[in-house]
């Protein structure tokens, strides 16, 4: 419940809600049951766990509130009886879902791609061979004037984007605007740029070869640029069949755009799997993942790449479950993970890692994740995060779900006392 709770209050509120709840049950993946408030009315609360997503017939404004995290507590202390079919009002809003979801496929909205015909594929290969080259020319101009003469204002770098937009290029676009914020934040900017624009470089090479390079690299090298990739052809690919550890979720948004992102390790393989789902206005997502902390065994299939990490969600075999267990992850191995993940495609800025029994440290202005042996390896994200981290550990081990870079790791979540907490 922490994992999906607003805030600490929420939770605190939920949990004391104890007693309050009647005509509650679970059928499937959805919960129901009526919670008396201070009116004479009881509310009606639902959550369907495929999502999670929640409803609610309190006027609060917090999401989820107080009376659907209060029947994901029933329900996780086992207060939650099975029925056979959901209460009327659970089933009236359980079926709207299920309409909204068919329509919206029907409608084409998540209707898988069908792939360009050959001529149409060329024609975009073309296209972005020619704004590459464009490029190339614009960063050996950079690096003959010197990064002191560079253009390095927004406007600058976005008007380069535009030209890889136009180019049918979207990923090096993204590269390029990014660049004005690294040199707005970072002290030692032209040595960020450099290495930025030297990666750029290699890119240009790479698709120039396309054809030359393995089939794997070759996607990475598409997936870098921009190229799209089909859902229908993802999901024809072979799955992979595992019990998937979902390990963290994170939503963000720019311009409108919300993003989701999950993590998911395998607990047999190892392997890290992440799917990225996308809504525009309102981050309302059309395909459903379990919650965090739930065991799901499930087929997935990874997007092609020589390092494949993104991946979309297949068959599920039964339902999730929740898992009180972590497999220890050592810092020496997540360092050759994300090292062998970098020499299959050197254009990788992250890749995920667990490590385990390392207690968080905040030493002279910056953060550490130490072992038990002394080792260190330096983290960083927002400083409330972070010191939640600390708070969470109470200056005891714990396991962090993060995402190194090379530099540093990001947390995503940490694992303690039989459970994950998003942070």
């Amino acid at each position: 419940m922490a994992s999906v709770a607003p805030d600490a209050a929420s939770l605190a509120a939920a949990r004391k809600l104890a007693g309050s709840w009647s005509h509650a049950g679970s059928s499937g993946l959805a919960l129901w049951g009526l919670c008396q408030g201070s009116g004479s009315k009881p509310y009606q609360a639902v959550v369907d766990l495929r999502g999670p997503a929640y409803k609610c017939s309190c006027p609060s404004r917090k999401f989820p509130c107080k009376h659907a995290l209060g029947l994901l507590v029933e329900w996780s202390e086992g207060r939650v009886p099975s029925a056979d079919e959901p209460a009327d009002f659970a089933a009236e809003w359980l079926s709207r879902r299920e309409e909204k979801t068919e329509n919206t496929v029907e409608s084409g909205d998540e209707a898988p791609k069908k792939s360009p015909d050959p001529a149409t594929a060329q024609k975009r290969a073309d296209r972005v061979a020619s704004g590459l080259v464009e490029l190339d020319l614009w960063i050996t101009d950079q690096i003959r004037s010197g990064l002191a003469a560079m253009d390095t204002s927004w406007a600058g770098f976005d008007a380069v984007a535009a030209r890889m937009v136009d180019a049918q290029a979207p990923g090096i676009a993204g590269t390029l605007r990014a660049l004005a914020g690294i040199v707005a934040s970072t002290e030692n900017w032209p040595e960020k740029v450099l290495d930025e624009l030297a990666r750029l470089h290699l890119l240009v090479a790479a698709h120039q070869k396309l054809s030359e390079l393995p089939e794997d690299l070759a996607h990475s090298v598409k997936a870098h640029v921009g190229y799209p990739v089909s859902t229908e052809s993802v999901m024809e690919s072979i799955p992979v069949k595992e019990n998937w550890m979902i390990l963290g979720s994170g939503i963000t948004e720019e311009k409108r755009l919300f993003t989701r992102t999950v993590w998911m390790l395998g607990r047999n393989s190892n392997r890290w799997a992440m799917l990225l789902d996308f809504s525009h206005g309102s981050p309302n997502f059309a395909t459903e993942t379990p919650p965090v902390g739930f065991l799901l065994n499930a087929d997935v299939h990874f997007y092609p790449g020589a390092a494949a990490l993104r991946a979309r969600m297949g068959a599920t075999h039964g339902e999730p479950e929740p898992f009180t267990t972590m497999p220890f992850g050592s810092i020496d191995a997540a360092l050759q993970q994300f090292t062998d993940a970098l020499a299959a495609d050197p254009w990788l800025r992250s890749w995920p890692a667990v490590i385990s029994s390392v207690v968080p440290s905040f030493v002279d202005g910056s953060w550490f994740l130490v072992d038990e042996s002394g080792t260190a390896l330096r983290a960083e994200g927002d400083s409330d995060l972070l010191w939640k981290l600390l708070g969470i550990s109470g200056g005891y081990p714990v396991t962090v779900c993060g995402t190194w870079n090379a530099l540093a790791l990001t947390p995503i979540s940490v694992f303690t006392g039989g459970q994950v907490i998003v942070l």
